[in-house]
């Protein structure tokens, strides 16, 4: 999955989740028919990082899904979603 699809995949902290399980079940990565080999991620107090580990032909990349603080209350507000790639 490139980073710009992950990205766009963040539309609710309830995606930003269901993206961590995928990471670690393979069969949950199939259902919902996503490629998440290269991906890890890193919860942080203000939401996930999602790091991408490039392979052959591609560049590492972070995807910040980052809580808003006047969202910590509201858990139905979506995150917002920072492209970083170096």
């Amino acid at each position: 999955m490139t980073p710009e699809n992950l990205a766009s995949l963040l539309t609710t902290l309830d995606a930003a989740a269901e993206l961590v399980e995928a990471i670690e079940d393979p069969d949950l990565q199939r259902r919902h028919g996503w490629d998440l080999a290269g991906w890890n991620y890193e919860l942080v107090p203000w939401g996930v990082r999602f790091r991408y580990r490039g392979e052959k032909g591609r560049d590492p990349a972070e995807v910040l899904a980052r809580i808003p603080l006047r969202n910590l209350r509201d858990d139905s507000a979506p995150p917002s979603a920072v492209l970083l790639m170096s």
